[in-house]
């Protein structure tokens, strides 16, 4: 197993993202510490990685409160990995010169302040170890209209991991993103079907493979680049776009 004895910090975990690569952690043999707002929904997938064989903590913690994600580090200890993977509320479909500036700014606040906060947090333990593995989610694609701050708040992330990756370098620190375009599979149980099935084949048919990438790569590769085999991966984005980036 990849991941045998680390201590894996998830943020949004109760999340199908998060909760998929909660699981695929727990499945390589380390301890899962799944942090969210929501007890009932982390319960959940905890009890799922225990029926599993797996080892799994809960906390309820808000990624956004500084306090918050110091207490939980510091209550969790070592800390081998740490992945944020918090959701955020979107705002589709309004050019930005017609949004109201609250709703731009979300998503942006959201994803550099909960990055910022979970990955200052894990370094300041993995620095005394001289090791350990801080991932996100996102990357940069090609510009797409009416998207408003989800976009940019995803640059400034890869801005963010850029120099943490180069200042935590030395401590022999990891900074990686995983990168997709988009995984349907991913959609709330609740949204439209027709809509769904529409994102589905739009994405699939912007890939190279005519197929988007789903939650099961995704916990494949965040398990591979949280472990040894990955130890020169640093400072970028590792692509799961199926082909729909080409770098």
């Amino acid at each position: 197993m990849m991941l045998t004895d680390k201590q894996a910090i998830v943020y949004g975990a109760a999340g199908p993202i998060g909760s998929a690569v909660a699981k695929r952690f727990a499945a390589e043999g380390a301890t899962v510490h799944l942090a969210g707002r929501t007890a009932e929904r982390l319960e959940k997938v905890a009890d799922e990685i225990r029926a599993a064989g797996g080892t799994a903590e809960v906390a309820v913690v808000d990624a956004l409160d500084e306090k918050s994600v110091d207490e939980h580090a510091e209550a969790v200890g070592r800390i081998d990995v740490s992945f944020n993977l918090i959701g955020h509320q979107q705002f589709f479909g309004t050019p930005l010169v017609e949004m109201p500036l609250a709703d731009f700014e979300q998503p942006i606040t959201t994803m550099v302040r909960t990055f910022y906060l979970t990955s200052r947090a894990a370094a300041r333990r993995m620095i005394p170890q001289g090791s350990g593995v801080i991932l996100t989610f996102g990357g940069n694609g090609d510009p797409t209209a009416n998207l408003g701050g989800f976009q940019i708040g995803f640059g400034a992330v890869e801005a963010l991991r850029r120099s943490l990756a180069l200042e935590l370098g030395q401590h022999g620190i990891r900074v990686v993103t995983l990168q997709t375009n988009g995984i349907p599979e991913a959609l709330p149980d609740d949204f439209p079907e027709k809509a769904a099935n529409a994102i589905a084949k739009q994405t699939a048919g912007s890939t190279m493979l005519n197929r988007a990438a789903t939650l099961s790569d995704v916990g494949a590769v965040a398990a591979f680049a949280a472990s040894d085999l990955a130890s020169s991966v640093t400072g970028t984005a590792l692509n799961l776009t199926a082909g729909a980036v080409v770098n």
